[in-house]
């Protein structure tokens, strides 16, 4: 099971608690999806970022321009939660909060993350078996993200939690280069 980052304790507590709404509602996933669109719509748009975490624009103010955007968007919870952020200025937390959120859901759910890079895209059915393998080996549901990285040459890498598997030619070229390069004397010359 992988472990939540270190972040402000603040962001665990708060993501912990929307976590315990959203699943007693059966909206988790529903939350996350509200979560990461304002997440991202902060992290895209510098001047909503900078209305919502100045601490020169009034806690009214902001509290009513969300409630005017996001009222019958986001959840009344998220909508509660980003208001308790405002009164309590700590909405310069809420992407940490987001992250956070997704991550224990994830874990709750069984969900792994899983970076697939190879050098050509992988068809369907070798995906298909590649995440079936990945969960009998993981213990659980894989979120699988790929990419195409041409100067794998061949192969692929998965990475996931804190382990990457490289099966690229362009790892295997390394090796044998670095091995073809070390000089050999002695008994080492034929092995």
């Amino acid at each position: 099971m992988g472990q939540v980052k270190k972040r402000h304790p603040a962001s665990n507590t708060y993501a912990r608690a929307l976590l315990e709404i959203a699943e007693a509602a059966d909206e988790g996933d529903a939350f996350a999806d509200q979560l990461t669109a304002f997440a991202t719509a902060l992290e895209s748009d510098r001047q909503l970022r900078a209305f919502f975490e100045s601490p020169k624009i009034p806690r009214g103010d902001k509290k009513s321009v969300l409630e005017r955007s996001l009222s019958g968007k986001v959840a009344v919870p998220v909508l509660n939660m980003l208001r308790l952020l405002i009164d309590k200025g700590r909405q310069t937390l809420f992407i940490e909060i987001s992250d956070c959120f997704g991550e224990i859901l994830d874990q709750a759910r069984g969900r792994k993350h899983v970076q697939i890079a190879s050098a050509m895209p992988i068809s369907g059915s070798a995906r298909q078996s590649l995440v079936t393998l990945l969960a009998e080996r993981l213990g659980g549901e894989i979120v699988a993200t790929e990419t195409v990285d041409p100067t794998l040459l061949g192969g692929m890498t998965v990475r996931f939690d804190d382990t990457v598997i490289d099966g690229s030619l362009r790892t295997k070229l390394k090796y044998v280069r670095e091995a073809m390069s070390t000089p050999r004397l002695g008994r080492n010359l034929l092995g």
